[in-house]
């Protein structure tokens, strides 16, 4: 087995950035979700209630990220190094964590294209987002601005799977997975505990991810129907939860890249 592709979503719910290697940091990928938008009353804000927000591409760039709105064609350059304003607290699921509000407009930019006040936050490394102490690993006690634990990983197999069942093509961009698996059996993630990828790079299997109605969102146009989410539901159902895809914590850091080697080293009993 090995690692098929590795995708980073720098703002949480906005476009994906396909990359060929990723720095492994005890809050997950590198540039991946340490960036959110939060409302006036600095909730968080998704795809789920906001579906429009894919029309906002994001490019990786030297120094940083360009992000561009599809419809009004207008772009900003998010650089690595912009000045921050005040710390806010932000709410997201039932976590309050302090954020950095970005500067140079950004929150402006946002609210202006969005048709409603927001900010654009960024984690501030001071004030980390604990995770339960059940998943915790030597390397890792914290998560990023994902809907929980540090990183999604799925196997092409799951995927395609799903689009059997689906009878259509799927794009795999619906589920927001970061690293995508060849050379398994379909849903054979589930299973393990720990893997290793390369030489030394360990990850705890945490638990399975439950989907939501987020994977009914196109991420080409922001249209829905709920064909996946029930295509999903027809064989994936547990405990009235639908399952898709293995949440990971790090046990080590360092650098993962397409191509690399995967191998379970502990497996579990999978949630059915």
């Amino acid at each position: 087995m090995r690692i098929q592709s590795i995708t980073i979503y720098p703002i949480k719910s906005l476009g994906p950035v396909h990359v060929q290697e990723a720095w492994v940091e005890p809050a997950g990928l590198r540039g991946d979700r340490r960036y959110m938008l939060v409302d006036a009353q600095h909730q968080f804000i998704t795809q789920r209630t906001r579906p429009e927000l894919t029309r906002f591409a994001i490019e990786q760039q030297e120094g940083g990220f360009l992000v561009k709105d599809l419809l009004s064609q207008s772009h900003k350059f998010l650089a690595h190094e912009l000045p921050l304003g005040s710390l806010l607290k932000v709410k997201i699921w039932d976590d309050e964590v302090m954020a950095s509000e970005v500067l140079d407009d950004w929150s402006a930019w946002f609210s202006a294209l969005l048709g409603e006040p927001c900010f654009l936050v960024l984690q501030d490394p001071t004030h980390i987002r604990s995770i339960s102490e059940k998943y915790q690993t030597q390397g890792s006690q914290q998560s990023s601005f994902a809907d929980a634990l540090p990183i999604l990983l799925s196997s092409e197999a799951s995927f395609e799977a799903v689009a059997e069942r689906l009878a259509e093509e799927l794009n795999p961009l619906r589920f927001r997975v970061n690293v995508i698996v060849s050379g398994s059996e379909a849903f054979e993630e589930d299973t393990w505990a720990e893997i290793q990828i390369g030489e030394s790079q360990n990850w705890k299997g945490a638990k399975p991810c439950a989907r939501c109605s987020l994977v009914n969102v196109n991420p080409a146009d922001g249209t829905k129907n709920d064909s996946t989410l029930r295509a999903l539901a027809s064989f994936r159902t547990f405990g009235n939860k639908v399952y898709f895809g293995q949440q990971f914590v790090p046990i080590s850091m360092g650098k993962i890249q397409v191509g690399d080697p995967v191998r379970p080293i502990q497996m579990k009993d999978a949630v059915y």
